[in-house]
């Protein structure tokens, strides 16, 4: 082999190293695109993983609260504790029931049974406020699913419709008994958000009162914590119940009965579910459901 071949020759061998090594570094570089891509996929994948397994943590958890606050199992029982226990709430709160009826589907589920209340009651917004913290508080797997809330013709109460789910889960450990403890949804105490409600009634226009002002009572602070926060009748007739808005005490009243607050005295002559009419001296006060002692008015028929 002559020089110029042998030059040719190792040019040649140049060349196919140098197309060796290129298409070498070519495939080493898709292999390391490939392996950053497959890295790439698997830590995306555990990430997908470790959050499904978050979620699904979350789920057991929750699920295990709704089995502590399912009604029981056995949905006969279940049906009837709670009815029980509604109206109990209904009628401490101060509201007046009208219909307390179980209304629910026969539909039947694999998982879970469901329970529907239907409530008429009448009352103010201080006992409304009163049950729904009651109700809310409460350890049960249930909601309020509609509400229509009416004031009546004084305006000064309300007719309210409720519509109340409660579901019994199928897995639940209770068979016989409602749950227990109570739930931490509010934090305030129910004075505290009571007042916040009530303080303005959204079904009477604004009229502002001049300090002082009692229509012969004599104004006092202890009288104006004292509202009338509810009405019920039973066998002995009406009931008044006066809660003292600082302390929380609730003191009762009947037809007949005297009754001293603060500056405010006299003898309760007549409760119709709406009002309060109390006899001082030579006249008749009238105080309304969801007002304080302090707001007495003289009766109108005597005024002038």
């Amino acid at each position: 082999m002559n020089p110029r071949e042998k030059y040719l020759a190792g040019a040649v061998a140049l060349l196919v190293i140098l197309w060796g090594g290129t298409v070498g570094w070519d495939r080493y570089q898709e292999a390391l695109l490939r392996n950053e891509s497959q890295q790439l996929a698997a830590e995306q994948q555990l990430s997908q993983a470790r959050a499904a397994a978050a979620r699904g943590g979350r789920a057991q958890r929750l699920l295990g609260a709704w089995r502590r606050q399912s009604l029981p199992t056995d949905l006969d029982i279940a049906k009837s504790l709670y009815q029980d226990w509604l109206r109990q709430q209904l009628i401490e709160a101060g509201l007046v029931v009208r219909e307390l009826n179980e209304n629910s589907s026969r539909t039947t589920h694999k998982h879970f049974n469901q329970a529907t209340f239907v409530v008429n009651a009448q009352g103010s917004l201080a006992e409304l406020t009163d049950f729904l913290y009651r109700f809310y508080q409460s350890n049960h797997l249930h909601r309020i699913s509609a509400a229509t809330l009416t004031p009546t013709t004084t305006r000064r109460s309300l007719t309210i419709s409720l519509t109340i789910d409660a579901l019994s889960l199928a897995d639940s450990r209770r068979t016989d008994r409602l749950a227990e403890g109570s739930s931490d949804l509010f934090t305030e105490p129910l004075e505290e958000l009571r007042d916040t409600i009530v303080s303005r009634n959204v079904f009477v226009p604004y009229a502002a009162r001049s300090e002082g002002q009692s229509n012969g009572q004599v104004a006092d602070a202890e009288a104006a914590q004292a509202f009338i926060t509810g009405m019920t009748y039973g066998d002995g007739g009406w009931q008044m119940a006066i809660r003292m808005r600082d302390s929380g005490q609730i003191r009762y009243f009947r037809q007949g009965d005297s009754i001293r607050i603060g500056r405010f005295a006299g003898e309760v002559v007549e409760l119709d579910g709406r009002r309060a009419i109390v006899s001082n001296k030579d006249q008749r006060l009238v105080i309304l459901l969801g007002q304080n002692l302090g707001q007495a008015q003289v009766l109108a028929d005597q005024a002038g």
